[in-house]
């Protein structure tokens, strides 16, 4: 009978994790289908402070109608409004861009690293030096909402996105 117990604890405890992620596939997926067209989902996770949704793309390019920059204070400028923005020169790395937003404005930056930091622990470790590598190469459009907190870096070059949000 104890052992019941435990058991119905225990899987009461676990529906009630399940139930603290962040964000669902689909929440992941439209974000992505947004600025992009989004294909197969290759890696999803998400806990109560994060969520890494890593996707294929069906095409290059970014779709019409977003905004898209490539002056970088141009981009600061709108971030600070709080809106979303694609930082669309692929001649610049998300690392350095990253490093550009910060010397420009410090907030925004940092709102900026944190999403990229953050959400590290929702990735497996394959994930993790997939993404330190798509942060250190150029040919990647670099989308950061920081209304909504997220940070999505578009590989146009092996065709993949990655989605990361976490807890400011």
């Amino acid at each position: 009978m104890v052992y019941l117990v435990r058991l119905k604890l225990a899987c009461a405890a676990l529906a009630a994790l399940a139930a603290c992620a962040m964000d669902k596939p689909e929440v992941a997926r439209a974000f992505v289908d947004r600025w992009a067209w989004a294909g197969p989902q290759t890696y999803f996770a998400s806990a109560r402070a994060c969520t890494v949704g890593v996707y294929q793309l069906e095409s290059p390019g970014l779709r019409n109608g977003v905004t898209r920059v490539f002056d970088t204070r141009q981009g600061v400028s709108l971030l600070r409004q709080g809106r979303a923005v694609a930082f669309a020169d692929r001649q610049v790395t998300p690392d350095a861009l990253a490093q550009a937003v910060m010397s420009m404005d410090l907030h925004t930056g940092l709102g900026l690293v944190s999403t990229v930091t953050g959400p590290r622990a929702c990735m497996s470790d394959d994930v993790a030096l997939n993404v330190h590598r798509i942060l250190t190469q150029e040919g990647v459009i670099t989308v950061y909402d920081p209304g909504e907190n997220v940070l999505l870096l578009l590989d146009m070059v092996r065709g993949h996105a990655v989605f990361l949000r976490g807890t400011t």
